[in-house]
């Protein structure tokens, strides 16, 4: 496997925590590039820090290069932010350059993920997560689709099982030739 394999989807989908298992499962490194956006702004602050400061326009164009960066580094596991999926350029290079994985889940468990998660991230969409999530899921879920056709549900399945089911998938593809 040459191309990196690139987890997308709404926030709290459980990008990362797929992506650290499928990694172990496929013996490859595994990329957060939230954790790239910090490295490359060079302050250290976390991906949720740096949007409230920089606004979504500069955090985008920094996440665009951060993403052309780990997709430059070849066979590796990437689990993106939710908005990647914001600029045409990041479509691109998806397209072209890596193996795709769309993660997605009921939207009571995304929501029910994000109350319980501690992690500082500032609202895009509405004053509250249910006002954003009704307004990013209509919006990013067709760009992901057309990245990655159908989803894993990721609602009520074990991460491990995840992991091993689509390392599963990207062993047999790779068998095919694809």
């Amino acid at each position: 496997m040459s191309r990196p394999v690139v987890l997308v989807g709404l926030r709290c989908a459980g990008k990362s925590s797929v992506g650290r298992r499928l990694a172990a499962e496929l013996g490859l490194p595994f990329v957060d590039l939230d954790d790239e956006l910090a490295a490359m702004e060079g302050s250290g602050r976390a991906a949720g820090e740096l949007l409230a400061e920089l606004g979504e326009d500069a955090f985008r164009e920094l996440e665009a290069r951060a993403l052309a960066d780990c997709a430059s580094r070849g066979a590796l596991v990437l689990a993106t932010g939710g908005g990647v999926v914001e600029r045409e350029e990041n479509l691109a290079l998806l397209r072209e350059g890596a193996r795709v994985v769309w993660l997605d889940a009921a939207d009571e468990a995304l929501l029910a993920r994000r109350a319980a998660d501690e992690t500082a991230r500032p609202l895009l969409e509405g004053d509250d997560p249910a006002q954003e999530l009704a307004a990013l899921g209509p919006r990013r879920r067709p760009l992901y689709r057309s990245l990655a056709g159908a989803p894993l549900d990721t609602t009520s399945a074990e991460i491990s099982a995840l992991a091993r089911e689509v390392a599963e998938g990207l062993r047999n593809e790779i068998g095919r030739g694809d």
